[in-house]
């Protein structure tokens, strides 16, 4: 396939280590825009495969590539400063990068950024874009999902914005909201805005290819930014109400890693809970239920192990 676009082509490079990234690129690859050949993409960047176990929501990207026929690089420069040459050639009018666990640095940002700072009428805007699942200025930060669930939020977003080098801090193009349901799950939750992915990635499509791309800036008052989230964060402790139990356990279900009890010098994970009943006594196992003392209660919470 020729890596350089035609006149009248939009070209795009695309860099994911995610699986929300991929649903998006896939709805760009279904898009009209790039079916009638106004968009053309050069290049795709991929996470290395070595990072898999150690990245939530992983998906390799090197498939879709080989199904599209376009040129692939997998690497494990988060920053992707050592292809900067490689992106710089493909010549892109947009670099959207989904999905990545780094900030780009300002060497890949000011690739295609005079040309989509002039535009735009906005001149310093990148011609780099992104999507985060919350809805920006909220929540900017790691574990969105998770948090979203702890926060006990009652709706969500995807935001799909222009990057600039502070994290999740650039002008909004759209926002897709997301009720956050009762009894909402974090693998719930991560299905959903996987799916509102591949929406945003078919909408940003032709929004890119016949040039009706805008933005508005956030509003910095209203902006809060969600810490990172550890394994160790995920421990269930007695000082906790049952309310913020519940809450820690369906946040940490799908690809994250299960909140957990000490037992006995031995971490159990759980993968439920409940309202413990009446009359039973605190600190029996029925089955592979455990009975758990709150700070203003009890619940019962249910092991990994008996998860379907």
């Amino acid at each position: 396939m020729d890596n350089q676009a035609s006149a009248g082509q939009v070209p795009l490079v695309l860099v994911t280590g995610h699986t929300f990234g991929v649903r998006a690129f896939e709805g760009i690859f279904s898009s009209r825009a790039y079916l009638d050949g106004k968009i053309q993409v050069p290049l795709m960047i991929g996470l290395d495969d070595s990072h898999a176990a150690g990245t939530v929501g992983f998906a390799a990207l090197g498939r879709l590539a080989a199904e599209q026929g376009v040129r692939y690089i997998s690497t494990s420069d988060g920053r992707l400063s050592t292809l900067a040459g490689q992106i710089r050639a493909a010549r892109p009018a947009y670099i959207l990068v989904i999905g990545w666990s780094h900030l780009v640095g300002e060497d890949i940002l000011s690739i295609p950024g005079g040309a989509a700072g002039s535009r735009h009428g906005m001149p310093g805007w990148s011609g780099c874009i992104g999507m985060h699942p919350t809805m920006l200025p909220t929540g900017r930060g790691q574990a969105p999902i998770p948090w979203t669930i702890i926060k006990d939020q009652e709706k969500t977003a995807l935001s799909v914005f222009f990057l600039v080098a502070d994290a999740d801090a650039g002008p909004i193009i759209a926002q897709y909201e997301l009720e956050v349901r009762n009894g909402e799950n974090s693998a719930s939750l991560f299905y959903r805005v996987a799916h509102t992915h591949f929406t945003a990635g078919l909408d940003l499509a032709e929004r890119l290819a016949d040039g009706s791309v805008s933005a508005r800036a956030q509003d910095e008052e209203f902006a809060t930014r969600w810490p990172k989230r550890r394994p160790k964060d995920g421990e269930i402790l007695d000082t906790m109400t049952c309310r913020e139990i519940t809450l820690l356990v369906r946040a940490l279900l799908g690809p994250y890693p299960r909140a957990f009890i000490w037992r006995a010098g031995e971490k159990v994970e759980i993968s439920g809970v409940g309202p413990a009943a009446d009359g039973d006594g605190a600190g029996t196992d029925e089955g592979r239920r455990i009975r758990f003392r709150c700070r203003d209660g009890e619940v019962y919470l249910r092991t990994a192990s008996t998860a379907t």
